[in-house]
């Protein structure tokens, strides 16, 4: 009863409830950015004046800084490249910050005896990283925000688990908004709003030299909208989310890989009609919900006898108004599990 009190208390209070608007929706797409490194230069090339949100001179005459920046100029190539640092550094973030579950803490702790007393660990499949998955467990991870400002007050979830399938294949399953029903079973459906990249999103994510001519970065940037029915609401849940994938460079990105094998990024961060981060439009429908942080970092591993497969780790970081802080994380811990579980089955049928 307090789980399903809880979850209408979600619906009911989550973030903006809107339904699609007969008038045209305005043209800017904004995001959050206070926990991004970007400078003023950064800014200003941007969004110009029309993302500057809160700009303006204060008594002592400092101009503020925006918390939102919109993404349709030509400059916004930075917002891209400032997500994916956000990204790597908390999925490759292998710290005491985060709290592993019970069953999370049991299968480390045995791996760290069977270490420690010289048997050494023989897992199979297995990336040469650290806190690595293996055979078919989900490791699963909470923590407190370590980045200020908006949403610091939610916990990030992190899960991890090896997929039977290449790095590449799973980057364009879950870049694919035609196919996301396939693998996702409280998803209603996903369409592709806006491309900001201009070349071909399903080749370039791929290439480590190509990059869009209006951006300057590689990888495929779209922002999506989508809409899922999870167990208990009443409402679906929707979301308006930027998207950003690219192919990784284990020594420039700083992160580790399995020897020459592939390794990619997906970021995902809850875009919104109005520089103020809110919504355009509101009715009964369905309920706006933020998702601050979203990511996958999909790295190939090595095998003997050939055969494909690769580690997914997942970070989610979202912001879920009038629903407990505590009740909030073990959903998402329960998501987090199932999301790798998911991912599996698909490759796996």
């Amino acid at each position: 009863m307090l789980l399903t009190s809880t979850l209408d208390a979600w619906n009911s209070c989550c973030k903006a409830e809107f339904e699609k608007p007969t008038q045209e929706r305005k043209s800017a797409t904004f995001i959050r950015v206070h926990d991004l490194d970007l400078t003023d230069d950064d800014r200003s090339r941007c969004s110009g004046d029309e993302g500057r949100s809160d700009v303006g001179s204060g008594r002592s005459g400092v101009v503020k800084r925006s918390d939102t920046l919109s993404i349709h100029g030509d400059g916004s190539g930075p917002i891209m490249s400032a997500l994916v640092v956000v990204a790597l550094r908390e999925a490759t973030d292998e710290s005491s910050r985060w709290s592993p579950t019970g069953a999370t803490d049991r299968i480390l702790r045995k791996r760290a005896n069977r270490s420690t007393g010289g048997r050494g660990v023989d897992e199979g499949v297995m990336g040469p990283w650290a806190n690595a998955a293996s055979g078919r467990d989900v490791l699963v991870w909470s923590s407190k925000c370590t980045r200020g400002g908006h949403g610091s007050d939610y916990p990030v979830v992190k899960s991890r688990g090896l997929i039977p399938a290449s790095a590449r294949n799973v980057v364009e399953l879950v870049q694919d908004s035609s196919r996301v029903k396939e693998y996702n079973k409280m998803s209603i459906g996903r369409e592709d709003e806006l491309a900001l990249t201009t070349s071909d999103g399903a080749s370039s994510v791929h290439s480590l030299e190509t990059k869009c001519p209006r951006l300057g970065v590689t990888g495929c940037a779209k922002v999506m909208s989508s809409k899922s029915q999870p167990p208990m609401t009443l409402k679906p849940l929707e979301f308006k989310t930027l998207y950003y994938a690219r192919r990784l460079d284990g020594r420039e990105d700083g992160v580790e890989i399995d020897g020459s094998a592939a390794a990619y990024v997906t970021v995902g961060r809850s875009a919104w009609e109005n520089p103020d981060g809110t919504a355009a439009w509101s009715d009964n429908g369905s309920t706006r919900c933020e998702i601050l942080l979203s990511v996958n970092l999909v790295r190939d591993i090595s095998t003997q006898n050939g055969e494909e497969w690769c580690e997914l780790t997942l970070i989610t970081h979202a912001v879920s108004p009038g629903i407990p802080i505590f009740v909030g994380k073990q959903l998402g811990l329960v998501a987090a599990e199932n999301y790798i579980k998911d991912i599996r089955a698909f490759f796996e049928s």
